[in-house]
């Protein structure tokens, strides 16, 4: 052991000898093409002129990537964020053509203002030292600003400017105008800052532009972004991958340029012309370089080495002292994967001061009630206890769930919490702060989501009139619902089902939620859904495909057949599939599946309501029967789209759900989405489902079940 230790420590020391003194000798000529090399985001490759680096990435902009989208940053007005609307390939490079749009026009925030004032570009719009100047427009937009106004600006001012509609969601009481750069085609110079007035910079279609006073939505109209171009002036330089395109701020030139940057140094255009010295090593002698590299690739080697050393000495060290972490995790992750729910409160104890060396922080009761002055808001109730909202030292806001002593098997509910998300990141799960377990007091500290439960946002809460029947519909009922646009409803669904593949094929341990309803799917601030509530979650290993598992576990209305029936077949991750389908068709007809004791007239499972009366028609001469709301040709797109994706997840054979990885396919408009057979052939009681189960806009989850529970329908 210890002869191999010494000939891989004395390989090391050569190989990194070696490989120092070549990257000291190329690293002039080499340093800018290998800064500009693309990377990738989500399913867009970056590179000029939308490199993560400055020197890659076209002037006055920055481009980021977050949640495997691509956004352009204004250096000069760095609050405005602008979103592309595909993704970078190698067609949109050989075209210089792309769309994007102002992130902030996105939900109903308030619109950031704009800062700075536009240059004329002949045979273009107006544009600015900002990201709206980077890029170039054809006729079929213009660039304007609009103005958000508390008071009428003055006449010589007003004179310019064209009424329109506000860009607010709501009503508002502001008064609101568009200014265009041009009259026809001369240009009209810039309107400033207006007093009163809040400017927003746009690009707008011409056609748009001059007919606002019948523009119904315009902040919808304006979501749907705007084309740019680039010119083909780097196309030489980068043309069969030889070079790499980009700015350098030279000395003495306040200007960018344009640059080729090649394996070999610089260039002008391309990587034929003369090599350009940008930094005043260009033509120094090689052997100089070479020299200087031994001496600079020696150092460099001892200092790596003696380096090596110290992390292996520390590895063997820390290994020593954590090695009981990793045989008492893997013991009682052992002993969970094996069922044995025997976990005694005394080995938990041992097993979390273990585990916390590194997973979630561990508080004390005692801290809890400091973080959440004593419990003194609480913001939720669930099966397993209350939720408390809390702010952290550091002034990070969390939610703190106080598990139910009172509930049974209680320690495997934390346990189920703490071996799933909280040994996960994901962008779509919810993050576990930390925990308590302190004697009886058991709690869970989550990040806080400002937006609450997507229950919320899609179920109905109808009103009656005093006297009036249940089972009455009539104009006086009214709807309360938060109502959010269809493309954030896409998104949404998109984001959940990414976050629950993630947990079936991503894991090291593939992770059953088991109960996903739209109250475990949380939103923050930006409406990106999270799932949350992994207390009747279940980990597999990898080669177990299916569990066993009480039957009656799950939120009836959304819960599979093979969750209530053992002859229905074992629980999968397909069960998770037909969860999220109930929850993705509750999301297009914004309303419960079920509801007990109504009219017989009317009874009819809500799932088969949909495919009956609108997926069978919607290719008839009827059209559909549009039960949803919908503005347009794109809503419809999107609404007939989760309608289908749903149905397809709710088959009642697991055989015929799709995964959550071509779930995800479907919904981002990947694969195509043919139209599923019925869900569930035949009357529903036929599967075990009462009479009294029928569509309705309320749902009773508990009292649906004992109803049906009683009349025999639950039976194995």
């Amino acid at each position: 052991m210890k002869i191999a230790l010494r000939l891989i420590l004395q390989l090391f020391f050569f190989s990194t000898l070696l490989r120092t003194i070549y990257s000291a000798s190329t690293t002039n000529s080499t340093y800018y093409y290998n800064q500009c090399a693309p990377s990738t985001c989500g399913s867009s490759t970056m590179k000029f002129p939308f490199g993560e680096k400055p020197l890659c990435s076209s002037g006055y902009i920055r481009t980021t990537c977050e949640n495997n989208s691509v956004y352009l940053i204004d250096e000069e007005n760095t609050h405005i964020k602008y979103k592309l609307l595909q993704n970078l390939t190698n067609e949109v490079y050989t075209n210089r053509s792309i769309r994007l749009v102002d992130n902030s026009l996105f939900g109903c925030g308030t619109l950031p203002p704009f800062i700075g004032s536009p240059r004329q570009n002949s045979g273009y719009e107006a544009e600015t030292r900002s990201l709206l100047g980077a890029f170039q427009y054809s006729s079929t937009y213009r660039i304007g600003t609009f103005f958000n106004c508390t008071r009428e600006p003055d006449k010589d001012t007003l004179a310019r400017m064209t009424r329109s509609p506000c860009l607010e969601c709501g009503e508002t009481s502001n008064l609101c105008y568009f200014y265009d750069y041009y009259i026809g085609e001369f240009y009209d110079g810039y309107v400033g800052n207006v007093d009163g007035c809040i400017p927003f910079r746009v690009a707008i279609p011409v056609n748009i532009a001059a007919n606002l006073s019948v523009v119904r939505n315009l902040r919808r109209v304006l979501q749907e972004g705007f084309q740019v171009q680039w010119d083909e002036k780097c196309n030489s330089c980068m043309e069969n991958d030889v070079g790499r395109c980009g700015y350098v701020n030279q000395e003495k030139k306040t200007s960018r340029e344009e640059y080729c940057f090649c394996r070999d140094g610089v260039h002008k255009d391309n990587c034929n012309g003369n090599i350009i010295d940008l930094d005043g090593t260009a033509g120094k002698d090689i052997l100089n370089k070479k020299k200087i590299g031994l001496i600079v690739g020696i150092g460099m080697t001892g200092a790596a080495f003696m380096f090596s050393c110290a992390l292996y000495i520390s590895y063997k060290r820390r290994q020593k002292k954590h090695s009981p972490f990793r045989s008492t995790y893997d013991q009682v992750l052992r002993r969970y994967l094996d069922g044995d729910n025997g976990t005694t409160p005394a080995s938990i104890q041992t097993f979390l001061h273990n585990y916390s060396l590194e997973r979630p922080t561990r508080f004390s009761y005692k801290q809890l009630k400091k973080y959440t002055n004593n419990f003194a808001q609480k913001i939720g109730q669930g099966g397993f206890g209350s939720v408390f909202k809390g702010q952290l030292p550091n002034g990070f806001t969390i939610a703190v769930k106080i598990l139910d002593e009172t509930t049974n098997q209680i320690e495997t509910q934390f346990l189920n919490e703490v071996l799933t998300i909280g040994c996960i990141h994901h962008n779509h799960l919810v993050r576990l702060m930390g925990y308590c377990f302190d004697r009886s007091r058991i709690a869970l500290i989550y990040e806080y989501l400002v937006n609450g439960s997507l229950d919320k946002y899609i179920l109905q809460k109808r009103h009656m009139n005093k006297g009036q029947s249940k089972n009455t519909s009539t104009p006086q009922d009214v709807t309360e619902i938060m109502n959010l646009m269809w493309t954030q409803l896409l998104d949404i669904a998109i984001g959940t089902a990414k976050g629950l593949a993630y947990l079936h094929e991503e894991c090291r341990n593939r992770i059953l939620h088991c109960d996903i309803k739209p109250h475990n799917i949380l939103l923050d601030d930006k409406f990106q859904p999270k799932v949350s509530d992994f207390g009747l979650a279940m980990l597999l290993n990898k080669e177990n495909s299916y569990i066993s598992v009480t039957h009656g576990t799950g939120t009836p209305g959304y819960a599979p057949p093979e969750m209530w029936y053992a002859k229905f077949g074992p629980v999968t991750d397909k069960s998770d599939v037909y969860s999220f389908g109930m929850v993705v068709l509750e999301m297009a007809g914004k309303r419960r599946n079920f509801e007990v004791d109504v009219s017989k007239t009317s009874e009819m499972y809500f799932p088969e309501w949909v495919f009956s009366h609108h997926v069978q028609n919607a290719y008839g001469d009827g059209g559909g029967s549009k039960w949803h709301e919908c503005q347009g040709k794109e809503e419809e797109e999107i609404a007939m789209r989760l309608e289908l994706v749903g149905l397809w997840c709710i088959q009642f054979e697991p055989s015929k759900r799709p995964s959550m990885r071509k779930v995800v396919d479907m919904l981002e408009g990947t694969m195509a989405v043919e139209i599923p057979s019925a869900p569930f052939d035949g009357n529903m009681s036929t599967y075990g489902y009462g009479s009294d189960v029928t569509i309705a806009p309320e749902l009773d989850t508990l009292s649906s079940f004992k109803n049906a529970e009683s009349n025999g329908s639950f039976a194995d």
